[in-house]
């Protein structure tokens, strides 16, 4: 563990640009729905379009992420997240704009920039901490779920204090994306260190390549439905718990902790998955946690509704995490790994863009919030074949064929 701490002190610069990176993966749109019926209301829009503005995002993932690693072999992995970070900054000034075109338009905005570091963070990890994947993927997910729960939790209240209603809640995104950019410009002047750690005699993986290996598929489809799960939590699960006779302040609430339960989680979970010699032995606890959590959302009291959202939030935190540790661990280098990643999230958000988008459809026709907790525990079966896959002891350049 010393020298574990002793490489983390010497890059202390990029483990702080790195966190800042992370606040904002998730935050901006998990603070959408906890106020998702204000911004209905204020935009006079229908239920499938309150679940469009959580669903457009996810398509924009699908769609870029396969081109992100040319983008950064042509210009430099810090360069891309550098600018990703500018793009992310105009959406989010665009998104508090008065009309439901502004809204739509930052949003795919915002969907962009965030795309490109959803992809270039587990290979940037893997570039320059190869021998801690564990240890400081556990940091980034720790803080990125930690915002994603101030997002999610604080959105009712802060929209509750001024005028500006939701849209001060979203703005609060703003000052830290401009402080990540302030620190992440340090970052800039590092390529000539990325290329020295470029594995020059390796073959590069392909799109053809990652579609004939079985584990790929397994990481790709285990991401976009662990990713659906999200963010179908993310949209919908305040009106669940809102049914089931909470107000939408304390369903806020339940959510925040849901995900603050995760920053844990983070810091134990990639380090328990890289270690383990079995990888399908955290596949199984995955599955445990979201089957006991999504069941216990059935029970009409506000102490067993927490505790569902706390042990559905160790799934949905341990599901994420293993999936991004797979992304380096799933293959032999820093390129394959940024390959695997850019193919498993354009494979993963297109499944996973459908999930809020069903979801408030089936609102709109059943009127009846119950059947989504049904939905929700499906997926976490569907997921927990597809983990397994993954979990196989092999890397995805072993399963081409």
């Amino acid at each position: 563990m010393s020298g574990k701490l002793y490489e983390l002190k010497d890059h202390w610069m990029l483990i702080i640009a790195l966190m800042l990176v992370a606040s904002i993966l998730r935050a901006p749109i998990t603070s959408v729905g906890p106020v998702v019926d204000q911004i209905r209301d204020a935009l006079n829009i229908s239920n499938t379009v309150a679940g469009l503005l959580t669903t457009i995002p996810l398509l924009i993932f699908g769609v870029v992420s396969p081109y992100i690693p040319r983008l950064v072999r042509k210009f430099s992995i810090n360069h891309v997240i550098f600018y990703s970070l500018i793009i992310i900054l105009c959406g989010l000034v665009i998104r508090n704009l008065s009309s439901v075109e502004w809204f739509i338009l930052g949003t795919i905005i915002i969907g962009l920039g965030i795309a490109v570091g959803n992809v270039t963070i587990p290979s940037y990890v893997k570039l320059r901490f190869p021998l801690h994947i564990g240890l400081v993927t556990g940091l980034y997910g720790a803080v990125m779920n930690a915002m994603a729960g101030v997002g999610g939790g604080l959105s009712v209240p802060l929209s509750e204090t001024s005028a500006y209603g939701y849209k001060l809640s979203l703005s609060i995104w703003i000052i830290l994306t401009v402080i990540a950019i302030l620190f992440w410009i340090k970052q800039l002047n590092a390529q000539k260190y990325e290329a020295q750690y470029i594995d020059e005699g390796a073959v590069t993986l392909t799109i053809k390549d990652l579609l004939k290996s079985r584990i790929a598929w397994g990481v790709a489809l285990s991401f976009g439905l662990q990713s659906m799960i999200f963010y179908s939590v993310v949209a919908w699960i305040p009106t669940i718990l809102v049914s089931q006779g909470l107000t939408f302040k304390t369903a806020g609430y339940y959510f925040m902790f849901a995900q603050f339960i995760q920053v844990p989680i983070a810091f134990i979970y990639p380090q328990f998955v890289e270690s383990v010699k079995n990888k399908r032995i955290p596949v199984v606890i995955i599955f445990v946690a979201f089957v006991t959590g999504f069941s216990l959302m059935f029970v009409e009291n506000k102490i067993v509704l927490l505790f569902a959202m706390l042990i559905m939030g160790v799934g949905v935190g341990a599901a994420f995490l293993t999936c991004m540790v797979f992304f380096s661990l799933k293959a032999n280098t820093y390129d394959g790994s940024m390959m695997l990643s850019g193919f498993s999230q354009s494979i993963g958000y297109v499944i996973a863009a459908s999930g809020p988008l069903i979801m408030g459809v089936i609102q709109d026709y059943i009127q009846n919030e119950i059947i989504n907790i049904y939905i929700f525990i499906a997926l976490s079966i569907i997921v927990f074949i597809t983990l397994m896959i993954a979990a196989e002891d092999k890397t995805v350049e072993e399963t081409i064929k």
